[in-house]
């Protein structure tokens, strides 16, 4: 009895550190349809407004107002508006991501600037100061 369980707990310590198989991807059956000869009246209904939309899903706009009926037609319409909605928001997520990530890059400042620039900051600074000790005038 306890070489059984000593047994197991050698096979279950091992196993806990084992790596583990990685299935393999196989199509299922969902991802499959049924072959038309199995399909019921309603599956048959089905698999004809999928062959329909399928045509209709790629042809122009002109094409489409000429060939399909008005339910397909308004369908039709209705898939483009929110295909167009889409990329309008994809199309604006994407420049705002891009200014978020590519920030505008200021120019360094050459040698020259970074001179004027603190030479103005003194003349500032001196100018301060000298309207500081001229101070108020009085109009006696």
């Amino acid at each position: 009895m306890r070489l059984i369980v000593v047994f197991l707990s050698i096979l279950a310590s091992a196993s806990a550190f084992a790596v583990n198989r990685i299935p393999s991807r196989v199509a299922t059956r969902l991802q499959g349809q049924i072959p038309e000869e199995m399909m019921g009246p309603e599956q048959l209904e089905i698999k004809k407004i999928q062959e329909k939309w399928k045509e209709a899903k790629f042809m122009s706009q002109e094409e489409a107002e000429a060939k399909l009926d008005p339910e397909y037609l308004a369908a039709y319409n209705r898939y483009y508006e929110d295909w167009d909605k889409g990329i309008e928001k994809m199309t604006e997520i994407a420049t705002y991501l891009d200014k978020q990530l590519n920030p505008p890059k200021v120019q360094k400042k050459s040698k020259k600037q970074k001179k004027r620039d603190k030479w103005a900051k003194v003349q500032a600074r001196e100018a301060a100061r000298a309207a500081r000790l001229a101070g108020p005038k009085s109009t006696e």
